[in-house]
């Protein structure tokens, strides 16, 4: 779970035009409408209601700030944000920089990135990660119709050895936390060892989100469905 780079819109300035958000291809709409996991709004999400109630008007101006500008970026204020952040707001200051750094300082390219962090939100189960991730992955255009074919990465033509060596990583980590000496060794086939460190985080990164939304029955808030209309 995560703010996706509302830290930089908020504490660096680094947003889009409104016109450049609202742009999207035709076949990323496309795909945001294929992918799972729950990316429709007629889908039921396996979660259920949230274990604690959204809040719907938080105090303090940097809260209410926050709730603006996730409207702007997303069409709505993403249901993580409106249980968790509203009631502890230290916790957002938190991941803010761990996205700020994600997003400014990381070698790995934006589109292992987001393959990463997809693979292992939807191993987990975690529908809310995996459909901001997914979202946020068709606004920065990073290839989306890759997310489609992700169970058949290693074959699939869409994906090159480098995105395939990281989702192995991801999908390694998610499942049994202790990953295997080869898929290191794959992955430094075609990542520097700073990189593989940063793809290491990563995985860290996220499953700390997915760890936090998923106790709280935090599910799809079908962002990614959002955008193929936008």
């Amino acid at each position: 779970m995560t703010t996706r780079a509302l830290g930089s819109d908020l504490s660096l300035h680094h947003s889009r035009s409104d016109a450049d958000l609202g742009r999207q291809s035709q076949k990323d709409a496309a795909v945001g409408s294929s992918i799972r996991p729950q990316d429709s709004d007629t889908e039921p999400d396996p979660h259920g209601p949230p274990r604690l109630p959204p809040v719907e008007r938080p105090r303090g101006v940097f809260m209410r700030l926050l709730y603006w500008s996730a409207r702007r970026r997303y069409g709505k204020t993403p249901t993580a944000f409106r249980v968790i952040y509203a009631r502890a707001p230290a916790l957002l200051i938190v991941t803010m920089a761990a996205l700020t750094v994600l997003e400014r300082f990381l070698k790995v390219p934006a589109r292992v990135r987001a393959l990463v962090q997809f693979a292992i939100a939807t191993a987990h189960g975690c529908t809310f990660c995996a459909d901001i991730s997914l979202a946020e992955a068709m606004r920065s255009r990073v290839g989306a119709e890759r997310f489609k074919h992700l169970d058949e990465f290693e074959t699939h033509p869409a994906f090159d050895e480098a995105e395939r060596a990281a989702i192995a990583y991801a999908k390694a980590l998610a499942r049994d936390r202790v990953v295997p000496a080869h898929l290191f060794e794959r992955l430094a086939q075609s990542y520097s060892e700073r990189e593989i460190v940063e793809i290491v985080w990563l995985g860290g990164l996220e499953s700390y989100f997915n760890a936090m939304a998923m106790p709280l029955s935090i599910g799809s808030d079908h962002l990614a469905a959002a955008q193929q209309n936008s």
